[in-house]
């Protein structure tokens, strides 16, 4: 056989493209997340939790599974993996218990008056503990939940408000400009290495089409450009900048979370994170699989299309017909 059939040269090809792409989106950087909540169905579930960490626990009923729906929803987007934020240096863990007939009873041992309820409890209790003695417990003064107080009690307790504010940051991007950062205001090989980087979050972002991560992918595109052009200095001196409008009072809740966002994004640059070996594994593979996928398109693209003629079949495909011989 002289050659491969275009044929089967194609399929190669298209399986090595669904390879590469199942592998990039398996591996699609994603928004900051790693907090849950925990569904409590039973009084031992919440005293092993509360026996090492603490418990930060939202009681609520039918009518105000919403605001639970709501907080736990927001606390995916939160990234405090690694911290020890509660009071006693042990680390705090969300959960939440539905008020039904089969919970009832327990949920009356907690001292929750209405619904919602959010309950701080510290870590260390154990069969014998009494919750009253591990309780804070936030009280409401009406049935309408009051952000400003709850995000306060929150705070206080576990370092943060779980009702955020919509601010993202991208892990796997953080890292990228951490290594395009760590070049500095570079020329030569250096320099084509910062507008690969570049280009890589760019080609990524156009894998992912889900939000909050396209948005968020145009702002840190236009970071990695901005500092392309005008220097790694660029994102220290907008920080600031930023900062500084935010003190102002005068932007609107959308003008002022716009700033948030950009200014989070921003600090990746400024700020660079100390990279790991395993961070730059992440980097180099995706530099892999995103030059495996173009160059498997390029070559499929420029492929001449399969000619059915004589001269690309195979030489035995042509039937011999043997000719009868007259013996003389």
């Amino acid at each position: 056989m002289m050659m491969l059939g275009h044929n089967r040269l194609r399929a190669c090809l298209m399986a090595s493209l669904t390879i590469i792409v199942a592998a990039l989106l398996s591996s699609l950087p994603t928004v900051s997340a790693s907090q849950e909540c925990l569904q409590i169905r039973e009084e031992y579930d919440l005293r092993s939790l509360a026996r090492n960490d603490n418990v930060f626990l939202i009681v609520y009923d039918d009518e105000t599974a919403h605001v639970q729906k709501n907080i736990c929803n927001k606390l995916r987007l939160h990234d405090i993996s690694g911290k020890k934020i509660g009071p006693n240096g042990s680390a705090t863990v969300f959960a939440h218990l539905e008020v039904t007939a089969t919970t009832r009873n327990f949920a009356s041992t907690l001292n929750v008056g209405q619904f919602p309820s959010f309950l701080f409890i510290s870590a260390g209790i154990d069969d014998t503990s009494k919750y009253s003695d591990h309780t804070t417990i936030y009280k409401q003064d009406s049935d309408v939940l009051d952000t400003a107080a709850f995000s306060d009690f929150a705070r206080k307790h576990v370092g943060f408000s779980p009702l955020g504010n919509d601010v993202f940051t991208i892990i796997f991007f953080d890292s990228v400009a951490s290594r395009f950062v760590s070049y500095g205001n570079a020329s030569g090989l250096n320099r084509l290495k910062q507008k690969g980087l570049a280009l890589l979050v760019k080609f990524a972002t156009l894998v992912g089409y889900k939000e909050p991560f396209k948005s968020i992918g145009k702002l840190y595109n236009r970071a990695f450009a901005m500092s392309l052009e005008y220097g790694i200095e660029y994102s220290s001196r907008h920080v600031g900048r930023m900062e500084h409008n935010l003190q102002s009072g005068n932007l609107t809740p959308a003008e002022y979370h716009e700033l948030q966002q950009k200014i989070a994004i921003l600090k990746s640059f400024s700020q660079p994170k100390t990279l790991t070996a395993e961070d730059d594994k992440k980097i180099y593979t995706h530099v892999a699989l995103h030059i495996g996928l173009i160059v498997a398109a390029l070559i499929l693209i420029l492929l001449p299309a399969d000619r059915n003629s004589e001269e690309d079949e195979e030489p035995f495909d042509t039937p011999v017909i043997a000719k009868v011989i007259d013996d003389k």
